[in-house]
């Protein structure tokens, strides 16, 4: 029987080209092994780094053709009714599988370079060795891409298909490496130092401007704001220049990074290493101090050092691990640091595309003529500069050895300020802008930081029982005196700081040119702060009144709300313009904003009201201390029954003032309030009068109508009075109705009482003045006349003799 007919054929070529692709699966991970640890990032070596990409290159040629002969092998035909051996059909799956294998592994390699030119052009201090490794590993890299999507069948095979959360590259198709890409990736490196760069360019000339400043005066004021206004003083006085001698070497350096890239002599001129022995002479030295301010002065009990002073120095002290800093000390004088940077970081961006021109043609899509490559200079500057208007905020605030965010808030403060300050004419345009968003993210920073700070110490003063004056807080100023307490000057200082943050966000009417996002935070901490201070006052006020600390009382009622009005009275939120439909974003901070104005001007107009709720509750307070200082020192009821006629006013009369009134004129000089208080305490005496039923006989009637003629020669004798004061209060209406009480109290109960005064009265009025209506009687003034008639005693001698008639009757009958 002959079976040979039934065996497969022998196919040595099939065999071969399964044991080849095997073979290059294992080349793929060695390279990649080797692309991953071998290479040595800091100096790489040449001679190995030029074997290792022939290797991978004559590895891609050959993956791409042993691909392509895979699927020659595993195609089949699509009629169903071809007979198919079962040979066929088991080597149709066999390549197929193959090949999925080889494609895995020659995605992964393409991954691999694909990391190391991203890390090779991402690093901080790379040579030019390193970027030309970069760059014709970019051009292997694209080589491979071509190659790879020559073998791709369709859209579902496009990735390496594995799954893996580390890689999610490794699903999608692999893209070649362009020149936007190669440009991200430098411009990102680069704007980390070109922060640093920029930093030392403003310090540098805020060097050289204090340098002159001290050698014209004897004297220099240290204060950072000073430094500031300094360096913007510095800009202002090359900006009104008219003539520059250095402007055409600089148009010159300019016109270089273009016409460089015609000619092929062009270099990175990448920084070196930090250099750890270089020095650098502070700014601002802590001894130069202006001795005629005594805060300022060393020698002074009241010297203290302002926060802000050392940071700019720490930072000029800082410049020194860049080798930046010695050009920008070397350059010449009267060339604009700010435009020489910015023609630096065009020159820099040429030379990134001279390389990838010479090196890695493949990432241009066509051939560039001088105009294209201007264009791409200008978008990678401008690339560049939004990486550094990104990444500025974080050097300045973490990423130095002096962060400013470790410091005082008043330092970021301070540069806040400055950087508002700022005009077109002071920087160029790249910068300006860059500065302009660095101030409006710093207003968050400042915002949130002195916020905390201050409204935790406001807190904190607020629950104390004593006026604590924190001597030793940030926000402490032993030079300002402002009537009120302490905790009253830590909230308006707080509205203080509110208010200028705010007022520097609105700018304008316009939705798209204000810095909506970073206003919207200052608003809500000031709505917050404005309700907290109206309830620690209105709170506060209620305690002080009822221990009847009046001289307190009145300087968080008038001193305090007044003081955190008058901050509030500046506040400027402007209506906006209505935003464009389209911008949605626009439209909800817009609403955000109007809530939040609007939840403002509420609590505003609650703190004025809370100074009227205050004196209400003054007015209560106060009636309850009259009645319980007179259940005390009030005489007992037999003393008004006798027949003792006393020649002045009692003593209690005096004692009960001094408790109860006296403080309220010590404390404040307001004469309505001074009314107000008197007339609560003459009433609150009478209704202690009445509520105590005391009888009154002729005797005490008269000695109570002398202890109430005894409270106008109180007010004329009372030193803390002005003579104005006494004259109005000694004439007030409620010693007028304490007068008719008493003179009530001596009349007989069925007795008229006349509206005019009587005809020997009228005659002398008569006499003494024609002109003025005569006053109304004492008695007029005192509501429910008839009641004050039932606490008149009947007098003893009537009594006496309505007894001896009654028992002459009884003898009689």
């Amino acid at each position: 029987m002959n079976t040979s007919k039934w065996l497969p054929k022998q196919h040595h070529e099939v065999v071969k080209l399964f044991e080849q692709t095997r073979a290059l699966e294992r080349e793929f991970r060695v390279l990649g092994k080797k692309f991953a640890t071998d290479i040595n990032l800091d100096l790489p070596d040449y001679y190995e780094f030029e074997r290792l990409l022939q290797q991978s290159r004559q590895g891609f040629e050959l993956s791409a053709h042993i691909q392509m002969r895979l699927i020659r092998m595993s195609a089949s035909s699509a009629d169903k009714n071809v007979e198919r051996s079962f040979f066929k059909i088991l080597l149709n799956r066999k390549a197929h599988l193959i090949r999925q294998n080889l494609r895995k592994r020659h995605f992964q390699l393409i991954f691999i370079i694909n990391k190391m030119v991203k890390l090779m052009l991402g690093l901080m201090y790379s040579s030019e060795v390193v970027i030309d490794g970069a760059m014709l590993l970019s051009t292997l890299h694209n080589e491979s891409v071509a190659l790879a999507l020559k073998t791709t069948q369709a859209k579902s095979q496009a990735g390496a298909q594995i799954c893996s959360n580390s890689f999610p590259a490794l699903m999608s198709t692999p893209k070649k490496i362009d020149i936007g890409t190669v440009l991200q990736i430098v411009t990102k490196q680069r704007s980390e130092q070109c922060c640093a760069t920029l930093i030392n360019c403003l310090l540098v000339t805020c060097k050289g401007a204090t340098t002159v400043a001290v050698d014209n005066d004897d004297e220099s004021d240290t204060s950072s704001m000073e430094i500031l206004r300094t360096l913007t003083a510095n800009f202002n006085e090359g900006a009104k220049t008219q003539q520059d001698p250095f402007q055409d070497e600089l148009n010159n350096r300019r016109k270089n990074s273009f016409n460089l890239i015609a000619s092929g002599d062009m270099h990175l001129g990448h920084p070196a290493a930090p250099d750890k022995s270089a020095t650098l002479s502070p700014i601002v030295k802590p001894q130069s101090r202006a001795p005629d301010e005594t805060e300022y002065n060393v020698d002074s009990p009241n010297f203290r050092e302002d926060p802000a002073i050392n940071f700019f120095d720490e930072m000029a002290a800082e410049a020194v691990a860049y080798n930046s800093i010695n050009y920008l000390v070397n350059e010449p004088e009267g060339i604009d640091l700010l435009e020489n940077l910015i023609a630096d970081e065009e020159i820099f961006i040429a030379n990134i595309l001279m390389k990838v021109i010479k090196l890695c043609p493949s990432a241009f899509d066509k051939e560039l003529n001088k105009a294209e490559l201007i264009k791409w200079v200008n978008r990678g500057t401008r690339g560049l500069w939004t990486q550094v208007g990104g990444t500025l905020e974080h050097v300045v605030l973490w990423w130095s050895n002096s962060p400013l965010a470790c410091r005082p808030p008043a330092c970021a403060k301070y540069l806040r300020d400055w950087l508002s300050l700022i005009t077109p004419d002071d920087a160029p345009e790249p910068i300006l802008s860059m500065l302009k968003g660095l101030g409006e993210t710093l207003t968050v920073h400042v915002t949130s930081t002195i916020w905390d700070r201050q409204f935790r110490l406001a807190i904190v003063a607020s629950s104390l029982p004593v006026d604590y004056p924190f001597e030793e807080s940030e926000f402490y100023s032993p030079n300002v005196t402002v009537e009120g307490t302490n905790c009253g000057k830590v909230w308006s200082e707080l509205l203080y700081q509110l208010v200028q943050l705010s007022n520097t966000c609105d700018i304008g009417t316009i939705p798209n040119e204000l810095p909506l996002v970073e206003q919207i935070p200052v608003l809500h901490r000031m709505d917050h702060s404005i309700h907290s201070m109206r309830n620690w006052a209105a709170n506060k006020a209620r305690s002080l009144c009822t221990d009847w600390n009046m001289a307190m009382f009145f300087k968080v009622v008038h001193s305090d709300i007044n003081l955190c009005l008058e901050q509030l009275q500046y506040l400027r939120v402007p209506d906006l313009v209505s935003p464009n439909a389209l911008e949605v974003q626009v439209q909800v901070c817009v609403a955000l904003r109007e809530k939040l104005v609007s939840e403002i001007k509420e609590n505003i107009r609650k703190l004025k009201q809370a100074c009227s709720e205050c004196i209400d509750v003054l007015a209560v307070v106060c009636r309850t201390t009259s009645l319980a200082s007179l259940t005390l020192c009030f005489p007992h009821y037999r003393h008004w029954q006798s027949e003792v006629l006393q020649e002045t006013a009692n003593e209690y009369v005096a004692y009960f003032f001094n408790q109860v009134y006296l403080p309220v004129i010590e404390a404040t000089k307001d004469l309505d309030i001074l009314k107000l208080t008197l007339k609560i305490i003459c009433e609150a005496w009478l209704d202690h009068i009445y509520m105590k039923k005391t009888k009154f006989s002729s005797s005490g009637a008269l000695n109570l109508l002398k202890d109430f003629d005894g409270v106008a020669d109180w007010i004329v004798k009372c030193a803390s009075l002005d003579k104005k004061l006494k004259d109005v209060l000694a004439q007030h209406e409620a010693l007028r109705m304490c007068e008719g009480v008493g003179k009530l109290l001596l009349r007989k109960p069925d007795e008229t009482i006349s509206i005019l005064p009587s005809p020997k009265d009228g005659r002398k009025g008569e006499e003494a003045n024609g002109d003025e209506k005569a006053p109304l009687p004492p008695e007029m003034f005192v509501p429910n006349q008839k009641r004050w008639l039932e606490l008149r005693a009947r007098d003893k001698k009537t009594m006496g003799l309505n007894c001896a008639c009654l028992c002459a009757g009884m003898d009689v009958y």
